[in-house]
């Protein structure tokens, strides 16, 4: 029996084990056609603390790792961390060990190797039985973290935030005695994520735990992450806004240690000459120099704010009337388009500042797929905020409501052929690696589910079926909510940039026919590329004369303020 115990909840205790024969048995006596208890054989009851334990399958879920295998991952991966990363891990353990609360923040660019640092804490942690929940901003950052989940999903925190939003989660439900029971919080990208999540998760916390002059409510935090890429997104806010609402705006801040890992871990790779990482390195400093708004002259229209810079020729698709078919041709070579496979897609993409362009660039490169394409049209609807119902259907009929198109909503048309590759815009199932931002490639049309096989995260080849689903926009300016049933995917040979955070690919080229329009954009668009050689840049000029000239916005001030405001402790 207690080999069916380990079986059914993982790698159990021998108290836990005891509990669940004590429960099996309890409930075969009182089913019998004689009902009995354990008590009337001089056995003890099932205790009630384990009972829930065995009930909450969030728990067991959290306490059924392979602690063996756990502890040889570990081992092997501190063994590989460099120094400023065994003084971040070292100062989490024997923070934990001390049973104090951690609060830190690691800061550090792409290729520093914070996820690697994140996977080699949680392993320890882990093996020794601890519960430790790994979050991210973003779905596809969730991927990367061992048993990984985004933010919102894990902690309930509203969409429509406010300075008064709690997480949905109450005392003595089953996610409420996960928390309780959690040892460390990990949160990754957390620069992404509106300051109002945390102060959220802070008031939830403080409330479960009874513990309310603490942050937190005592619970240990790791967060990390780069305030050089993009920040929260809000809808037509102004840079006031945008950066009231970051974390270092937060009333919890002050709290945080900040650690700084520099090295970049791209360099240690295997196999490459000196004159490879000359070539890495210099491409590393000059992505930091972007990121930290260095290069360049002052923009006359936003001087506060952005810069005029000039990209190296060396990455520039000329501009002319062919130049989409040419960064098309740089990134999709006609062997990858006529027969592609998740390996020569899953690190290739197109990358540009507004959806409206993605939309330009996917349709080119799907009319050059050899096949016939299948189009899956939506259902659309809307719910009135009035009594005036039968006014709303004769102001928008379906023909308009059609034609309308929203930021993270699918299209009307959605125009697919086998062998193109998707984008989810929705989380459907984290734990099956399907959430906002996975990456696929279709390999069936049917008419009421797309097939699909997985090229990006944890789950890469797992072949899935993606259903049509109800999503909504619910904008306080329109005099409706708007409701679209359609499959949630859209083509992939290009993404937004905000979309592509948290991706590091082979080949990517950056479309540019305007300017980037936010915070640490440009940034994100470059640093996706893991080498010099992997990056070309199609940029339409405004000017002739400066054809390789582009604008980078950057907070510099807030970039400055951070590093001043707060002590590094490696």
């Amino acid at each position: 029996m207690t080999d069916d115990a380990s079986i059914r909840h993982g790698d159990l205790s021998d108290e836990y084990k005891m509990q669940f024969v004590l429960l099996e048995l309890e409930h075969l006596l009182r089913s019998a056609a004689t009902p009995s208890t354990l008590s009337d054989y001089g056995l003890p009851l099932p205790n009630s603390n384990a009972l829930e334990t065995l009930s909450n399958r969030l728990l067991m879920e959290e306490r059924n790792y392979d602690k063996e295998s756990l502890t040889t991952c570990y081992k092997s991966a501190y063994a590989t961390l460099h120094e400023k990363q065994k003084h971040v891990f070292d100062h989490v353990m024997s923070t934990l060990v001390a049973d104090q609360q951690v609060l830190s923040f690691v800061y550090g660019h792409g290729g520093t190797g914070k996820t690697f640092l994140w996977s080699t804490i949680i392993a320890k942690l882990r093996s020794e039985g601890k519960i430790v929940l790994a979050v991210a901003a973003s779905g596809i950052a969730s991927l990367l973290l061992p048993s990984g989940r985004t933010a919102h999903s894990r902690f309930k925190i509203p969409q429509d935030l406010t300075d008064q939003s709690v997480c949905n989660i109450k005392k003595g439900t089953h996610v409420g005695i996960l928390l309780t029971e959690t040892t460390l919080i990990v949160w990754d990208e957390a620069p992404m994520s509106d300051r109002r999540c945390f102060e959220a998760l802070d008031k939830c916390l403080r409330d479960l735990t009874g513990n309310s002059n603490t942050p937190f409510g005592g619970k240990s935090m790791l967060l990390g992450g780069d305030f050089r890429q993009t920040l929260p997104v809000i809808p037509k806010a102004s840079r006031n806004v945008i950066l009231k609402s970051s974390l270092p705006r937060s009333y919890l801040w002050r709290h945080f240690k900040v650690f700084k890992l520099t090295e970049n871990m791209r360099l240690a790779q295997p196999g490459m000459t000196a004159v490879e990482r000359v070539e890495v390195q210099t491409f590393s400093n000059w992505l930091l120099d972007i990121g930290d708004g260095l290069l360049g002259q002052l923009d006359e229209n936003d001087p506060q704010n952005a810069k005029l810079i000039n990209i190296p020729s060396k990455f520039i698709i000329p501009h002319n009337e062919n130049a989409i078919n040419d960064l098309i041709d740089f990134i999709y070579d006609n062997d990858t388009l006529a027969c592609p496979s998740p390996e020569s897609l899953s690190k290739k993409a197109i990358v540009c500042p507004k959806n409206e362009t993605t939309d330009i660039i996917n349709n080119t490169v799907l009319e050059r797929i050899p096949g016939a394409s299948r189009t899956y049209l939506s259902t659309d609807t809307v719910i009135p905020r009035s009594d005036n119902s039968e006014d709303i259907d004769l102001l928008y009929p379906s023909e308009y409501l059609n034609m309308l198109e929203f930021s993270g909503l699918p299209a009307h048309k959605l125009h697919l052929k086998i062998g193109s590759p998707v984008i989810l815009l929705r989380n459907i199932n984290q734990r099956e690696g399907l959430c906002n931002g996975t990456r696929l490639i279709v390999t069936q049309l049917l008419p009421r589910v797309v097939e699909a096989k997985i090229i990006t995260g944890t789950a890469v080849g797992r072949k899935v079926y993606i259903p049509r689903i109800s999503l909504t926009h619910n904008d306080q300016e329109l005099p409706f909510t708007f409701k679209r049933k359609q499959f949630p995917l859209r083509l992939c040979y290009a993404m937004s940039i905000n979309k592509s955070q948290g991706q590091s690919l082979n080949k990517i080229g950056v479309y540019l026919p305007e300017p980037v329009f936010s915070h640490g954009q440009l940034y994100v668009a470059l640093s996706r590329a893991t080498s010099p050689n992997a990056v070309k840049i199609l940029i339409v000029p405004s000017d002739d004369s400066n054809p390789n000239v582009t604008k980078n916005v950057v907070y510099t001030d807030f970039l400055s303020e951070i590093d001043t405001t707060t002590t590094t402790f490696a």
